[in-house]
């Protein structure tokens, strides 16, 4: 229940990895049309300045993402060894947990507060974690915004050039430089566009699928401490209700199964058992008496007493 689609972060990863080699082959493959469009004739280095810009983003947004989701891979591996330790009722629960995971943390902070008797706000911690791990893909949420904006300032300067070349064109219509210019500024334009789109869906994709890891891992964790960790460190009213009730519960079945077993003991048996034993003891009354009688006589007879004495 706490880690369904367990190791989810080795998956996107591998995913990501498979992507990344498909699109080096696409290149690969279309490396002749991909020349004409970024670098073939170009009287300036604006397109591939443009586009150089946007490849440096996107590959630091990749390289945070590849960081993050390694990290959180570790943390699924934690929570579930935290999780093996809770059912198999270990003494110490973070054995082969990192210390600097996020549920060891968390039974840290959970643990400190008991100790000074603090009540433990579940809200609060959650609030907590929440902020903490946003703040992790804060780069890649800023690439992630500014990507397509990329694309529109490269579409802007490459118009402009185009512009350019068009009014010296009109100035000397015979200009081959000013043609150039305008081939140039419409060609840059369609290519910093085009690079910005795709570095923009393949970033969206994965880092939605970061958010859901990231997601997961926080849900897992609130889920344990509320349900595991919770009723370990906090006591309330409400919590010795109903352990007492608990307790009054077993203290029940207890004397109904002892009555049970009362009941099925066959009480023919006992009252036959009673009645032997009553026999054998009026047996063994009456050879006493019979001794005893014997014994009288022989005294009698001994002594030459009469028997009236």
């Amino acid at each position: 229940m706490y880690m369904q689609g367990l190791r989810q972060s080795r998956n996107i990863l591998i995913q990501l990895v498979v992507a990344l080699v498909l699109i080096i082959a696409l290149g690969a493959y279309f490396s002749d049309v991909l020349t004409l469009i970024y670098s073939a004739k170009q009287p300036t280095t604006a397109g591939l300045a443009l586009n150089g810009l946007i490849i440096v983003l996107f590959l630091f947004a990749i390289f945070r993402i590849v960081v993050l989701l390694i990290f959180y891979d570790r943390e699924e591996q934690a929570l579930a060894r935290f999780r093996a330790n809770l059912d198999q009722q270990r003494h110490d629960l973070l054995e082969s947990v990192p210390p600097a995971s996020i549920i060891a943390i968390r039974l840290e902070i959970m643990e400190n507060m008991r100790l000074q008797h603090a009540p433990i706000h579940h809200q609060a911690l959650a609030a907590t974690l929440v902020a903490h791990e946003s703040t992790r893909t804060a780069l890649i949420r800023f690439i992630h915004n500014i990507l397509i904006l990329c694309g529109v300032l490269g579409t802007i300067i490459s118009l402009s050039i185009a512009l350019l070349g068009a009014s010296s064109l009109l100035e000397k219509a015979v200009s081959s430089t000013g043609m150039g210019m305008v081939i140039h500024g419409m060609s840059t334009a369609l290519s910093t566009t085009m690079t910005a789109v795709i570095c923009y869906l393949f970033i969206t994709y994965f880092y939605s699928a970061l958010q859901n890891v990231q997601t997961r891992i926080m849900g897992s964790v609130e889920l344990m401490t509320s349900t595991r960790l919770l009723p370990m460190y906090q006591v309330t009213e409400e919590a010795v209700t109903r352990h007492a009730l608990d307790m009054v519960r077993e203290a029940h079945l207890l004397v109904q199964s002892l009555n049970e077993k009362v009941n099925a003991i066959d009480l023919q048996s006992i009252n036959e058992s009673i009645d032997r034993t009553t026999a054998q003891s009026q047996l063994q009354h009456e050879e006493m008496l019979g001794q005893l009688r014997m014994l009288s006589s022989l005294l009698k007879a001994g002594f030459r007493l009469r028997k009236s004495d």
